[in-house]
């Protein structure tokens, strides 16, 4: 008689349970949504975010919007690709497992120092204080989580004006 397989267990060690709330602003059927800048095409984006599926989720809907996305779930390969190519433009979590956020920041610009004007940071720890203090420091362009995908679009908008 052949043992009977049981379906794996999860291992929720190192991904506890997490929900991911994403505001979709629901347009009239048939009426289009209209964004306030019109991104170009050839725009390339580096996406950093350790969890998949809001990684998929915000690689997913910047594609729609006509960017050449490359995503990576952390700072070690996100270095990886900047280090091959420049970005226009760098969307990065802050709470990253090996290379969080800040020391990806601080590890790209030394390479790069062009690069520091293009960042994009998004975190949902707004109340700690070590956070806060470098999103200071840099003046850093600083989306909460949960987010609504209408903030995103702003902030892109506004670091491609900056960056004219």
């Amino acid at each position: 008689m052949r043992p009977r397989l049981r379906p794996p267990v999860p291992d929720f060690r190192y991904r506890p349970a997490q929900t991911i709330t994403l505001d979709l602003d629901a347009a009239q059927v048939g009426e289009a949504v209209q964004p306030d800048y019109v991104f170009r095409a050839e725009q390339r984006v580096l996406l950093l975010e350790d969890r998949d599926e809001f990684r998929e989720v915000l690689h997913d809907y910047l594609a729609y919007r006509s960017f050449q996305v490359t995503s990576v779930p952390s700072g070690v390969e996100g270095l990886r690709e900047i280090m091959k190519d420049p970005f226009d433009l760098i969307i990065c979590d802050m709470m990253m497992p090996q290379v969080g956020g800040e020391m990806f920041y601080w590890a790209v610009t030394r390479a790069r120092p062009a690069a520091a004007q293009r960042f994009i940071f998004f975190t949902g720890h707004q109340n700690n204080p070590r956070i806060n203090f470098f999103f200071q420091r840099v003046k850093a362009t600083v989306l909460i989580k949960p987010f609504k995908l209408q903030a995103l679009d702003s902030a892109i908008a506004n670091v491609v004006r900056k960056l004219g």
